[in-house]
């Protein structure tokens, strides 16, 4: 069972082959979701998990199937002159029914052969047949269907845990694609600020060669170059950095040459919070465990409850031996252990976890819509972060286009515009992180509710 994308990339195949470093391998956020569901470590050891949990169903599933015990025997026996040839064939079936009944057969059949005698043979077998059903203790269909129905109970927990795996490996995938991408365009940002830096100091020194600004002026533009480059180089490095992060998780050869696509148009997303609630009441995988959690619960307590009741049986037999008459039997049996104390223990034990079930899964609900109200409140707050961000980015391009052609007049001071190409560098750095929170407040949204696989159309085989 492995998770499927129901519309891959055209060049995914692709994606895979060794990349020279030379070679710049072009990734996409679709081409990373796909990446990390077909190479992470932590998603191949839990669809591993799933092999031997289906195992486990299947178990709990088959607990009316007949067992078949057949038994062959053959020895040898010498005593002086006398030599027995013992043979034995043993055919044993049980079952259980769904009421709590247990249903057995038995056949053994015996054969003697004296070797020094072939008048001394014998044959014997033997039938047993016997039939046992509970009448108050273990007794009724939906008891004895509880280890089914904790199982099965299991495997939706099961699921729901692989649900949880894939959506937070993609999750932490899409963010390190960002991290990756909001690398990038810092590096191109710096670039572009050393290039005005740079342009400032040309400019400065053409008007020091004209006589029309004093030779000291050109320090501070100096200075400002050397800045840029050095963080330049910073932003380089950390470019590295997260290039080696995002192929370590989605295991692919580190020394490929990977480079991030651009950042997408970013518009505000309407939210309807109560359209939200009820996508998570039926996605969101905490709520969903708590669920499952109260209802292990109340079986739980059926089972603690029906030990304390006396053992009632009805016992029937019937056996028949090689020349001998049927023997038929008939009866009740009725027990009960008595001063037991620790049967009332696991029932009152199992009353408190019930509540106690009940309690977190309320907990859980009012929870929900607590961070629900939170993770929307965060989404509108982070968009309205980035329309400031982006004013100001603008703000500062103008400001400083004033200021250079001021410096063509030689009527700007050098520290007037260096302070003003930082401040555009800080707001583009800013509308970046902005841009990028703005995206992540979405994920983060998604994959609290749940829909994370949904959005990216994974399925998961049941």
């Amino acid at each position: 069972m492995t998770p499927a994308l129901a519309n891959p990339p055209s060049n995914y195949p692709a994606i895979f082959q060794k990349t020279p470093s030379t070679q710049i391998t072009k990734l996409s956020l679709t081409d990373v979701v796909v990446l990390v569901l077909a190479n992470n470590t932590e998603i191949k050891n839990a669809y591993l998990d799933r092999i031997a949990q289906k195992q486990d169903l299947a178990v709990a599933e088959g607990k009316y199937i007949p067992n078949f015990t057949p038994t062959l025997s053959v020895s040898l026996n010498q005593l002086g002159q006398v030599s027995n040839t013992l043979g034995s064939v043993d055919a044993k079936v049980g079952m259980r029914i769904p009421t709590g009944g247990e249903v057995n057969f038995g056949w053994t059949s015996n054969t003697q052969t004296n070797t020094t005698s072939s008048t001394s043979n014998s044959f014997n077998q033997n039938l047993q047949l016997s039939f046992r059903q509970p009448l108050l203790k273990g007794a009724g269909i939906s008891l004895n269907r509880v280890s089914i129905d904790i199982a099965r109970i299991s495997e939706k927990s099961n699921i729901i845990n692989l649900k949880s795996t894939l959506s937070d490996t993609i999750t932490r995938a899409i963010f390190a694609y960002r991290e990756l991408l909001q690398a990038q365009e810092r590096v191109k940002i710096e670039q572009s600020s050393l290039r005005n830096a740079q342009e400032s100091l040309e400019v400065t020194q053409i008007l020091i060669n004209a006589g029309r600004v004093a030779p000291v002026d050109i320090v501070q533009n100096q200075t400002d170059v050397a800045n840029r480059r050095f963080s330049l180089l910073q932003a380089e490095n950390d470019l590295e950095s997260r290039k080696l992060a995002l192929l370590s998780l989605l295991d692919i050869d580190k020394n490929t040459n990977i480079q991030a696509d651009v950042i997408p148009p970013v518009t505000q997303t309407v939210l309807d919070i109560e359209k939200l609630r009820q996508l998570a009441l039926i996605n969101q995988p905490a709520y969903l465990l708590s669920q499952f959690s109260l209802d292990r619960s109340k079986l739980d307590l059926s089972v603690a409850e029906d030990e304390k009741r006396w053992d009632l049986s009805l016992n029937a037999s019937l056996g028949n031996t090689t020349n001998t008459e049927t023997d038929i039997k008939a009866g009740l049996s009725l027990s009960r252990v008595i001063g037991d104390l620790s049967l009332e223990q696991r029932t009152e034990r199992a009353r408190v976890e019930l509540r106690k079930a009940q309690n977190t899964l309320q907990n859980t609900r009012s929870q929900l819509d607590i961070d629900l109200q939170d993770r929307v409140r965060d989404v509108n707050l982070s968009f309205e972060q980035l329309k400031l961000a982006r004013q100001a980015t603008e703000l500062s391009q103008r400001q400083l286009d004033i200021e250079q052609q001021k410096q063509k007049l030689g009527k700007s001071r050098v520290l007037d515009l260096v302070n003003l190409q930082n401040a555009l560098a800080e707001a583009r750095n800013a509308e970046l992180n902005a841009n990028i929170r703005y995206l992540n407040t979405l994920t983060t949204l998604d994959q609290f509710i749940g829909t994370t696989l949904q959005t990216w159309q994974v399925t998961v085989e049941k």
